[in-house]
């Protein structure tokens, strides 16, 4: 028999405000003390907050679905469910999901872009080195942005007449899966932009041999549709730009924040890989998605109603207690290989592999050319479904 709502611990405050999207953390922990299941009634959505409940949630995608969205706004989700309309990776399930996200996955493996990283670390390198010693800078635009958006454009192979207006696009996307109805009015139309873009691209346009050019051999050899492979440029370019742009601010903040553990990081570069790991964990980037139970979903302490709507909160799973000693804190030795930040099961973050490289990269430049993070000033941004810095006012010497 499937619970009724007055089982649940309720939770009256709004996780959409700004000052909550600022700092959502001790949101994150009552909402774990509550219980395993937190209801809110403002939404008629049913929380997981908890490190174990959350992966294992992550894990049950046959009884936790997609493929009725995964976003907090009615209109996102229903054009989801609309009848003819392409499903997105994100919204696809089971053998729909599998041939969608195939083609993601073979240009983002570990071993498809190993040849990127001496690229990369150079490129990072040479940025690093104009910043060292002179004046103060903003590290969101001058060091988080630099590497993604080049990355992407060249990898995915798109024209340079698109590039400029990627991060905009994606900044957008993001910030109107939540039920705040003047973000979405506000940021709709720009989001649409990239719609439209894809929409209009010529494939000759793009560089041979890149992401992109590949979709549409695939396309001519039947491996998927064009719709799809449109579908999919999209896919590569908006979850890769501000998730790994703030997570990288993220680390820097920390970092220059936390001196004992920049130079404990100066002092043994073989925690850069360990060092990754918990940033992502302590300031996971993407806050949460939704999932839809097919079934009465039932789990040790977690049981929900079919049919509910069910908010997967990763930020608050990477800072349970129960998982993590003292997770408030940043440790660089930490490793915490097992956090949520990218997800887990089969829709894990496709682009992790690429996002972890670059993280990498940037760690060894600092290591080897810098001596000291100073963080001067920072404003947290309060996008819908991103936790990160709009900007980290700083000095490297």
């Amino acid at each position: 028999m499937s619970p009724s709502q007055n089982e649940y611990p309720v939770y009256e405050q709004d996780l959409f405000s700004d000052e909550a999207l600022k700092d959502p953390f001790p949101h994150y922990q009552r909402l774990r003390d509550l219980g395993p299941v937190v209801y809110l009634p403002a939404h008629d959505w049913y929380v997981l907050s908890r490190f174990q409940d959350v992966k294992t949630a992550l894990l049950s995608a046959d009884r936790l679905i997609s493929s009725k969205g995964v976003t907090f706004n009615d209109l996102m989700n229903d054009a989801t469910n609309t009848e003819g309309n392409r499903k997105a990776v994100i919204t696809s399930d089971g053998d729909e999901h599998r041939r969608l996200r195939a083609p993601l996955v073979r240009e983002l493996a570990p071993g498809a872009i190993k040849e990127s990283r001496d690229d990369l670390k150079s490129m990072i390198s040479r940025q690093v080195g104009t910043l060292v010693g002179n004046q103060p800078f903003d590290g969101v635009t001058k060091i988080a942005q630099h590497l993604p958006l080049a990355a992407i454009s060249h990898l995915v192979g798109i024209p340079e007449d698109g590039r400029q207006n990627m991060l905009r696009w994606a900044t957008a996307t993001f910030n109107i899966m939540g039920p705040d109805m003047a973000k979405f009015e506000a940021d709709g139309p720009v989001a649409m932009e990239i719609v439209q873009y894809v929409l209009n691209i010529d494939p000759q346009t793009l560089r041979k041999g890149s992401w992109g050019a590949n979709l549409f051999e695939l396309v001519d050899k039947g491996g998927i549709t064009e719709d799809e492979a449109r579908g999919l440029l999209g896919d590569f370019m908006v979850p890769s730009l501000d998730t790994t742009v703030m997570a990288k601010a993220n680390l820097l903040y920390n970092l220059g924040t936390n001196l004992d553990q920049w130079q404990k990081l100066k002092s043994d570069p073989s925690l850069i890989r360990s060092a990754v790991f918990e940033g992502v964990r302590h300031s996971a980037v993407v806050r949460w998605f939704s999932r839809v139970a097919a079934v009465d979903y039932v789990e040790d302490e977690v049981s929900i109603p079919k049919d509910a709507r069910v908010m997967i909160i990763y930020g608050s799973a990477n800072r349970d207690e129960r998982q993590y000693p003292e997770p408030d804190s940043f440790q660089v030795d930490r490793n915490p290989r097992d956090q949520l930040g990218w997800g887990a099961g089969p829709h894990t973050c496709a682009g992790m592999h690429l996002a972890k490289m670059e993280m990498e990269v940037l760690l060894e430049a600092l290591v080897e050319q810098v001596d000291t993070i100073e963080i001067l000033d920072t404003a947290v941004g309060s996008n819908t479904s991103l936790y990160g810095l709009d900007s980290v006012h700083m000095k490297l010497n």
